[in-house]
């Protein structure tokens, strides 16, 4: 966040800190979505979704190898004219701290839903906000070693639970193959729950890479890493969970782990769950944050960001206490991520198209 600790950061760095951001949405509320959208035929959805991020990201890419060294905050003031690209900046600010504070509310629900039913949501920030806080301002090395932390227990959740669900698995769950038909596929996979949000960051954070490669290829492995797993999960709850019944578990992940009866030890498999999404939700709102103060540092033209962490955590955590029940808070969400994937793209598109007319590649700093 600082012009003294801009380091240049690579592949694994970059991919890790992604796929803990995208992994936040994929894993806990997307199958929910997507199931009750698209009913047995999820899994297709999801999958045709994440194909479409990587298509998406490809041509992002493209347009943005000239402009990897000056990342998507200052992009947008030299293509858009200072003014005018403020204004983009703090916007896209606001669209993040939205979409963070909604999935802070999300998680305080299940916390206090499954392991402290009397608590209020200030109790839950406690736990959550405050190590989000101290990750940002140890800095953006801190938050890769918290999501290198929580990434093996990730995978292995997802692992173990898929193999041990082998018995409960039944075909007949996944038919119709279509669900609810081409339509409700087509429309969710490409048009709607936002696809790959989460290339705002890596742009926004592009500035520190190395190079344009591991720009790239951050990209490429992380959206490839996130469409396996999040395929893998949705078509393990398909089988597993009969439609129209899995459309009622706003928590997936949970209720797959409460099917599981094979012994003691597998059968308190839902605390390391809790567990996981924490960790998870934990280094994608630091991430969110790290990105959101680099954004407001460079169009206040400001050499330190961390400034701004105070100021954004607060918010982050106002507008997580918005919604009025845990019912408002997915609607509320929903709304959020289609609203982001009809802002972002053109968003994204038109800014690279303007920057490649206007030829900022020629203004760069030397």
């Amino acid at each position: 966040m600082t012009s003294k600790s801009d380091k240049k950061i690579g592949v694994a760095s970059m991919s890790i800190l992604f796929f803990n951001l995208a992994l936040a949405k994929y894993l806990l509320v997307l199958p929910y979505f997507m199931v009750s959208a698209t009913g047995s035929a999820a899994w297709i959805a999801v999958l045709l979704k994440g194909l479409a991020s990587i298509a998406l990201f490809l041509l992002v890419s493209a347009l943005y190898k000239p402009y990897v060294g000056l990342g998507l905050g200052r992009l947008n003031r030299e293509a858009l004219g200072r003014p005018i690209g403020n204004i983009f900046n703090v916007i896209l600010v606001g669209i993040m701290l939205i979409r963070g504070g909604l999935l802070f509310r999300i998680l305080s629900e299940a916390l206090q839903t499954l392991e402290a039913e009397n608590t209020t949501i200030e109790y839950v920030a406690l736990f959550v906000l405050i190590p989000v806080f101290i990750c940002v301002i140890k800095g953006f090395g801190a938050n890769v070693n918290a999501s290198i932390l929580i990434l093996p227990f990730t995978a292995l959740s997802v692992i173990v639970i898929s193999l041990v669900l082998i018995p409960h698995y039944n075909l007949s769950n996944l038919m119709p193959i279509l669900g609810l038909g081409e339509g409700p596929i087509i429309e969710h996979a490409f048009f709607r729950l936002s696809g790959t949000f989460e290339i705002l960051y890596l742009m926004v954070l592009s500035r520190g890479a190395r190079d344009y490669k591991t720009f790239k290829y951050s990209g490429l492995i992380s959206i490839g890493a996130v469409t396996a797993v999040s395929f893998i999960f949705t078509l393990v709850y398909c089988l597993a969970v009969p439609y129209p019944a899995s459309k009622n578990f706003f928590f997936p992940l949970y209720q797959l782990t409460r099917m599981i009866k094979a012994g003691s030890f597998l059968q308190r498999l839902e605390p390391t769950v809790i567990f996981v999404w924490t960790g998870v939700i934990i280094c994608a709102l630091s991430s969110l944050i790290i990105a959101s103060a680099h954004l407001l540092r460079v169009s206040s033209s400001e050499d330190d960001g961390r400034g701004f962490v105070p100021m954004l955590v607060l918010i982050l955590f106002l507008i997580g206490t918005l919604p009025a029940s845990e019912l408002d808070t997915y609607d509320m969400y929903k709304v959020a991520l289609n609203f982001s994937h009809y802002f972002y793209i053109p968003f994204l598109l038109i800014l690279l198209l303007i920057a490649r007319l206007r030829k900022v590649e020629r203004r760069l700093e030397r």
